[in-house]
């Protein structure tokens, strides 16, 4: 259609990915999902590991997570250096409004939360050696679960790097910021762009 050189595509894709990953870093500044009665499904993901332990040796890195269940689904994505309670209990304090109901599984990082001086947040949770949905509340993670599919899908396997997949993580929080309204959303960023 454009007989553009593969290298030509290739800097156009970086540049696009580059741009839409500063427009998601100002928007992070103050993003926050959730609120009042909102419920958000919170977890962590490993990426990068290998299936039936086949493929070169990949150590990976961890995402915590967390996605609104709204028709929105806001979400936001942090790759993060290790899963414990101090790091996570900062993130949710960080990323998701008081007031908002969390859901979550039993990993030990999450068990005390509303014990928490300060901690403004309903917690429910569910046991997922017992059930995939609490049979007495509901609380269940599949909404989650089902955006770390959407995530991994975009993210190729030489990316699952601490660095790699902080780009990816962008672009797919981009894209749900905009859903709908990506092309005009994109020319909105590259308006913002100024040439030295």
């Amino acid at each position: 259609m454009f007989h553009w050189s593969p290298n030509t595509v290739t800097d156009w894709f970086r540049f696009a990915q580059q741009l839409i990953g500063e427009v998601v870093l100002e928007t992070m500044e103050n993003y926050q999902i959730g609120g009042i009665g909102v419920e958000v499904e919170i977890d962590e993901s490993k990426f990068g590991k290998r299936k039936y332990h086949r493929g070169h040796r990949v150590d990976g890195v961890w995402v915590f997570g967390g996605v609104e269940r709204t028709p929105e689904r806001k979400c936001f994505l942090v790759a993060v250096e290790d899963r414990k309670k101090p790091t996570l209990e900062a993130l949710i304090e960080e990323f998701i409004l008081p007031g908002s109901i969390i859901v979550s599984d039993k990993f030990p990082s999450y068990e005390d939360l509303e014990g928490k001086e300060d901690f403004w947040y309903q917690h429910e949770v569910v046991n997922h050696s017992q059930n995939y949905k609490d049979p007495i509340t509901g609380a269940c993670t599949n909404t989650i679960e089902g955006t770390w599919n959407g995530v991994k899908k975009l993210v190729p396997a030489r990316k699952r790097t601490q660095e790699g997949v902080k780009p990816c993580l962008f672009e797919f929080m981009w894209r749900r910021m905009h859903s709908g309204r990506l092309w005009r959303a994109l020319l909105e960023a590259l308006a913002t762009v100024r040439y030295v």
